[in-house]
């Protein structure tokens, strides 16, 4: 068994036009972003850095880089972990993610 996650706007339409793919799909899911709630439930729980994070940090990452968005959250963990090795904080704060969003593309 081999499984794929296969994500992009109109993928859907695309992969039904091919009788081939479309018959191995076995489940059809639609993804959308978090809700502000759901990332607050969520986010700690996703990576080590925002475990111990205040809520307003977390919301304020949400807000600014990652928008709801695992990948743009991913992207921001990795800027996040380097930031706070180089400046040996014990958490994220507002100020080291400002420095983490300058740094993503």
């Amino acid at each position: 068994m081999i499984a794929g996650l296969i994500k992009g706007e109109g993928c859907h339409t695309v992969l039904r036009r091919e009788p081939m793919l479309s018959s191995r799909i076995f489940i059809w899911q639609h993804f959308t972003r978090l809700t502000s709630s759901e990332v607050l439930e969520a986010i700690p729980l996703f990576h080590p850095v925002w475990a111990n994070a205040d809520p307003d940090d977390i919301t304020f990452a949400d807000s600014h880089a990652a928008h709801g968005n695992f990948r743009a959250r991913a992207q921001l963990n990795a800027h996040t972990r380097t930031a706070l090795a180089r400046t040996g904080r014990p958490r994220v704060d507002q100020e080291l993610l400002r420095w983490a969003f300058s740094r993503l593309a």
